[in-house]
């Protein structure tokens, strides 16, 4: 019997890919692109900062130099399937949807809108906690459910509206218990997805303030290198046109 046997695919990433989620740290200066973005070449680019990938979907998160940030989601595979939609793998941007929020944008592919890819694009500005929480928002009306499985935190407050749902109707302890353990493990994973998420998207966010804080500076050292080169000029100026005088 296949080990998948029994349970839905989403509980089947949630347990399989557990022990398997690795996180990609870049600096914006490696420029290295977002991964499961096929960028418009009309936008700014986008570099990747912080990625996490598991045996099946991958979330990788970008900036440009304008200070925007980029969550892309994609699938990388299915369990049981042999082949995917590369609609599901890649966000393609010169064909893509947009649709815009109260805080931000939000972007499918053209002709896999609701099961393919997707991404949203917001300020840097908004907190981690209302970027997720509008993120959240779109994506539920834009997306269908199995293509937010690739990322569990998009999927918790849905689910836990369902779990107090099957508590409310459960006249006594043992009714629906196997179905109230397996949403409350659900829960207790997507909880814990959602945390991590928000602390690495925390520290995303101020790597790329810190690199604008840099650029500053060093434009800041670059003008004073340059001011400062300009006195010393003046003053072999006014030295040579002393000394050009006495020679009269």
């Amino acid at each position: 019997m296949s080990v998948f046997d029994d349970y839905d695919n989403y509980d089947k990433k949630l347990n399989l890919s557990e022990g398997t989620e690795h996180v990609r740290e870049s600096e914006t200066q490696d420029k290295k692109k977002v991964e499961g973005y096929e960028p418009n070449p009309q936008d700014e680019k986008y570099y990747e900062v912080m990625g996490i990938k598991n045996s099946f979907d991958n979330v990788s998160v970008g900036a440009d130099k304008y200070g925007q940030m980029l969550i892309s989601v994609n699938t990388v595979k299915e369990p049981g399937e042999v082949t995917l939609d590369s609609d599901k793998k890649k966000l393609k941007g010169t064909r893509r949807k947009k649709r815009i929020g109260a805080y931000g944008d939000f972007y499918t592919n053209l002709y896999a809108d609701r099961h393919g890819a997707f991404a949203y694009r917001a300020d840097r500005n908004i907190s981690e906690m209302r970027m997720i929480r509008e993120f959240e928002i779109m994506a539920k009306r834009r997306v269908s459910k199995e293509q937010r499985d690739a990322m569990p935190l998009l999927r918790l407050e849905e689910d836990k509206a369902e779990l107090s749902q099957l508590r409310s109707m459960s006249g006594s302890q043992n009714d629906n218990y196997s179905e109230r353990e397996r949403l409350e493990r659900r829960v207790h994973k997507e909880t814990e997805y959602r945390d991590r998420f928000m602390a690495r998207l925390r520290k995303a966010r101020r790597k790329t303030y810190a690199k604008e804080q840099a650029e500053q500076e060093q434009q800041t050292v670059t003008k004073e290198e340059l001011a400062a080169a300009d006195n010393d000029d003046d003053e072999n100026d006014d030295a040579n046109n002393e000394n050009n005088e006495n020679e009269l």
